[in-house]
């Protein structure tokens, strides 16, 4: 008997104690967006066709429906949500996000001011030079046409005293014709 508790002895001795059980279940799936959202699907269309006879082979087809894909998966580049990337999440749009400022771009920066100023108060210069001009060459074709008529009304006059005269029976000798260059100056 003695040799029947020395095993018993041992046998307990080894028995270890029960380990805590850890219930393990697998991590849920992550939530995944519709397909929709990310990517069209392809685009089916159903055509119904009768019986007819296929024109390659010497085959005849009851009707039947026929499947065409009129536009193939694609991916979905503009998005409607806001995605929960967190990549595409930090992303912003450049045109409206603040210029990065340096004093070498500030510097620049004042430097197209003051040249666009200087290239405006210049252009308002020009057009009041042009319009001084448009004045000054109206009032020159005002001048030229009153010129035009005064030559005219002298020469009218001029023809009027020669008929004058030599109507006119006179005692003095008579004078040398009138020349217009003379009278006006012109040599």
């Amino acid at each position: 008997m003695k040799y029947f508790i020395v095993p018993f002895v041992l046998l307990a001795s080894c028995a270890s104690r029960p380990q805590p059980q850890l219930g393990l279940r697998p991590a849920p799936p992550p939530a995944v967006e519709p397909v929709d959202a990310l990517r069209y699907g392809d685009v089916v269309r159903v055509y119904h066709v009768g019986r007819y006879v296929d024109p390659n082979l010497s085959t005849m087809h009851e009707q039947h429906p026929v499947y065409r894909v009129e536009a193939s998966a694609r991916w979905n580049l503009h998005p409607s949500g806001l995605l929960s990337m967190p990549i595409l999440a930090s992303l912003t749009n450049a045109a409206y996000s603040p210029v990065p400022t340096t004093d070498q771009i500030t510097a620049e920066l004042n430097r197209q001011r003051f040249i666009t100023q200087n290239v405006t108060a210049e252009a308002g210069r020009l057009t009041e030079s042009i319009a001084q001009f448009q004045q000054a060459l109206a009032a020159n074709n005002r001048i030229a046409r009153q010129n035009q008529e005064l030559r005219q009304q002298l020469q009218n006059a001029l023809k009027r005293l020669d008929a004058l005269e030599a109507k006119s029976p006179s005692n003095t000798p008579p004078e040398p014709k009138h020349d217009e260059s003379d009278l006006l100056g012109i040599h």
